[in-house]
């Protein structure tokens, strides 16, 4: 979809709220501050209503994303769907994420807009159906914002499309957003949606979160339903939250988790641990609890010292907290190695994203990825080399490597599971990745660590540690995440440790570049 499009999405949309809120007092709110529990609160006393809320999503998204290019699409029946939440509101009825502003990656099926997965062979394609989580998001009253930027089919970390170009990090324009959630994690950040939804096969969610800011959720294999969404690994592949509070976190986990029939790795998983509850969520005091540093994944040269420091800081606070540190030196955990060695999504995209593929309607006239690869629209500086194994790698799933790698994840799964008990471990920390988000004539995905917890099946979460030194390009730094990755089956105790952990490190800030644009509500 066009930027032109978008505008004339947008400029509908705010006409119909105009329409709606013209009696009405205006009122003020930053969604790139406001809770999940705010706005339900606002809304429960009358002081928001929902055009309001919707009106400060489209006023943030018409002043910032022309330079960001976060949104691929904007739902066209935005103000439609406000307005039927708060007939349903007056009405008496009360729903968990009322009109809460989300916005989900878009390779996530929403019905009613297009799936494009960021390429323009896809521009056409429209569901007929939501996706699982699509579908539970509004159920439970969230209000979908739109569709978001990514790397194209997910596949790479720059948040490149050839539908919409290059999503730009808030902090600093002039750098990578990171990520292929790269979108939502902007739209977040800076108050186009106070939550979204992304997805990570290697380091998406997390390395899109820090980049921006924000909090990010991996969850274990199979606690979140991937049905309707396009597929580029079934081992690694997961669907996750991504807002600026560990508790809003917890509130989208809420609704969106659980056994699903379109996806039976979810009922694979019922029955591991506990569901995850907003209800029961409480911030784990850090006393007695013990971290594992890891150290391998921190960068020794001198372009790692920004992250290096950050993390060092955010270290001592948590110890500062009453939290016992272990320090890990193995060489074994090394990032690049192990993302060679370990990364199954190569072998297992072809056949997976062609049976996608077959289940589009044959207007789409898009079946293999070699038609795909043929047809050359792709962005070739992130794509090029992965497509190309794509196409030319006979039986994939045959193929001496992808057995070793499974064999390895196997050896790797055990190897933390043992360190872990062994060590008393209640989480292992270590930065997302080992430099702050680099600048746009750099390498993509530079030294990330994301790997261990996706190609393994751990549940992980990555939090704001605080933020580099200032620059003049970037006058209040860059933001540096801390990763926190705990035991399979474990995703309720994790996040509440991860609500104790964000209360010692205190380290978002939101990004500069949304001061001069602060949304208004109306009543």
């Amino acid at each position: 979809m066009t930027v032109r499009i978008i505008r004339g999405i947008l400029a509908a949309n705010a006409a119909a709220l105009a329409i709606g809120a013209v009696a009405a007092p205006a009122r003020t709110v930053d969604l790139a501050s406001a809770s999940v529990s705010g706005l339900l609160d606002a809304q429960a006393s009358g002081r928001l209503s929902c055009a309001g809320i919707a009106q400060a999503a489209l006023s943030r998204i018409h002043q910032l994303d022309p330079q960001l290019k976060a949104f691929i699409t904007v739902n066209p029946r935005l103000a439609e769907e406000a307005a039927a939440l708060d007939d349903r509101r007056r009405a008496g009825g009360s729903l968990p994420l009322q009109c809460i502003p989300v916005a989900l990656k878009d390779n996530i099926e929403v019905a009613g807009m297009p799936t494009t997965g960021g390429s323009v062979l896809l521009r056409d394609y429209y569901p007929a159906r939501d996706s699982t989580a699509a579908s539970r998001l509004r159920a439970a009253g969230a209000l979908i914002v739109g569709k978001t930027n990514l790397d194209e089919l997910a596949v790479a970390g720059s948040t490149i499309s050839s539908i919409l170009g290059q999503t730009l990090n808030p902090y600093d324009r002039t750098r990578y957003a990171a990520g292929s959630s790269g979108g939502s994690a902007v739209a977040v950040s800076t108050g186009m949606a106070v939550c979204a939804l992304g997805t990570e096969t290697v380091n998406s969610l997390r390395n899109a979160a820090s980049s921006a800011g924000v909090v990010a959720v991996r969850t274990s294999h199979g606690a979140v339903s991937r049905a309707g969404v396009m597929p580029q690994s079934s081992t690694m592949d997961v669907v996750g939250p991504l807002c600026k509070s560990v508790a809003d976190t917890v509130r989208i986990l809420d609704v969106i988790a659980g056994r699903d029939t379109r996806d039976p790795e979810t009922t694979a998983y019922e029955g591991m641990a506990p569901s995850i509850s907003s209800a029961n969520a409480r911030a784990a005091p850090l006393a007695g609890k013990t971290f594992g540093v890891m150290r391998t994944l921190f960068g020794k040269d001198p372009e790692h010292a920004p992250v290096n420091d950050v993390m060092a800081s955010a270290i001592a606070r948590i110890k500062q907290a009453g939290a016992t540190i272990v320090e890990i030196d193995d060489a074994e955990f090394d990032s690049d190695v192990t993302t060679r060695k370990l990364n199954v999504s190569n072998y297992e995209f072809r056949p997976l994203f062609e049976a996608y593929l077959a289940t589009l309607p044959a207007s789409i006239h898009l079946a293999t990825v070699r038609e795909y690869y043929d047809a050359g629209r792709y962005p070739k500086v992130t794509m090029e080399k992965f497509l190309h194994n794509a196409v030319t790698w006979k039986a994939p799933l045959d193929m001496p490597a992808y057995k070793a790698a499974l064999a390895y994840r196997a050896y790797m799964h055990d190897k933390i599971m043992g360190m872990m008990s062994d060590l008393r471990l209640d989480a292992m920390i270590y930065p997302s990745q080992k430099r702050p988000p680099v600048a746009l004539d750099d390498k993509p995905r530079a030294e990330r660590n994301g790997v261990f917890a996706s190609a393994l099946g751990f549940p992980a979460i990555d939090l704001p540690a605080g933020f580099t030194a200032p620059t003049p390009q970037a006058p209040q730094g860059l933001p540096v995440g801390l990763d926190m990755l705990g035991k399979p089956g474990m995703d309720q105790q994790l996040l509440e440790l991860a609500l104790g952990v964000e209360g010692a490190l205190k380290g978002r800030q939101a990004p500069r570049i949304i001061q001069a644009h602060i949304g208004h509500a109306a009543e």
